[in-house]
């Protein structure tokens, strides 16, 4: 393993959404296009950030019962009323994954993997899309120059491996944040785990990047760690969960990862704890500054939870903020 300096299915609710996937959300389309996706792909968004070209490209969604602490710092009546404020479901959460592939410099870049073969096999095909959409975008795995990671939940690094055990980006280079990589590989903090979803991290991380060997490199934040993106330490939902900022000419966007994994509670309510953040008060610090920087720059952001194509822009609202969708 290299590390980088500055200068060059799953914990809590997603877990739980893997737990109880099934048949019925999102088909996905299967014919090949070029790589400039020429014609529309169900499960693929195209846009261009400067001269970047950007895919937002689905791995799923699932949703399953709301759990009474979803939201663990204010009473479950706030909660449902801001989903009937949002006009949403009341009772059940719905989650989407969405990763990135981003193509800058001549290189191609894939920004988080989804849950993987092995969970799109389990669930028929309703989790684990984005290797098919990928592949339906005319892109080939073993072409991936790259790999960034935002942190070690099984949504984000399920994908890096083939349901068999290979490394399902057999060419590429994996770059992880160094903090990330130093909690979930430590057997101390492992030993400390309270909790069997916590001990699954530990065991999925170890064997992930076990069988990744070599191709694994750390970051640390604020380094430029392709062409046009540099890492952003959000720290908070995991150790070490970092974000992404993509800048070309005059266009930016973040790709923040799970800063915030429902938009209606937690954009809206940025001082609400998610039941899946390890350090809620971090989490709601990173929240904040980064979702201030996004509305003072006019920056488009990316959520992987966001509904698809997952992307927008925020505005200042009340206490919190709103999600402006696009697309």
């Amino acid at each position: 393993m290299t590390n980088h300096s500055r200068r060059t299915f799953l914990a809590g609710t997603t877990a739980a959404a893997v737990a109880m996937l099934a048949p019925g959300k999102y088909a996905t389309a299967r014919e090949a296009s070029s790589p400039a996706v020429t014609a529309p792909i169900s499960g693929v968004f195209q846009r261009t950030i400067g001269k970047i070209e950007m895919l937002s490209v689905s791995d799923g969604a699932n949703s399953f019962p709301r759990r009474e602490n979803f939201v663990s710092n204010v009473p479950p009546v706030d909660v449902v009323r801001a989903l009937q404020a949002a006009r949403l479901p009341t009772d059940t959460i719905t989650l989407t994954f969405t990763p990135v592939v981003l193509k800058t410099n001549g290189r191609v870049i894939v920004i988080d993997t989804g849950l993987g073969e092995a969970a799109f096999r389990q669930s028929n095909g309703v989790g684990g899309q984005f290797h098919t959409n990928l592949e339906a975008a005319g892109y080939d795995a073993a072409a991936v120059d790259r790999v960034l990671i935002t942190h070690f939940h099984a949504d984000h690094i399920g994908g890096l491996v083939t349901a068999d055990g290979r490394a399902a980006f057999p060419n590429s280079e994996i770059w992880v944040p160094a903090a990330e990589y130093a909690f979930w590989l430590n057997n101390a903090n492992m030993a400390r785990a309270e909790s069997e979803a916590t001990m699954a991290n530990f065991q999925r991380a170890r064997r992930i990047f076990g069988i990744l060997g070599d191709s694994v490199r750390t970051f640390e934040p604020d380094t430029e760690v392709a062409p046009g993106v540099t890492s952003m330490a959000t720290h908070g939902h995991t150790p070490g969960h970092t974000s992404f900022v993509v800048e070309s000419g005059a266009d930016k966007v973040i790709i923040q990862g799970d800063v915030t994994t429902h938009p209606a509670l937690f954009i809206r309510h940025p001082d609400w704890h998610g039941a899946t953040d390890m350090d809620a008060e971090m989490a709601q610090q990173a929240r904040i500054k980064l979702y201030d920087r996004a509305v003072a720059e006019g920056m488009l952001i990316q959520g992987f939870h966001f509904p698809f194509p997952a992307l927008g822009h925020l505005a200042r609202e009340q206490d919190g903020y709103r999600l402006i969708p696009i697309g």
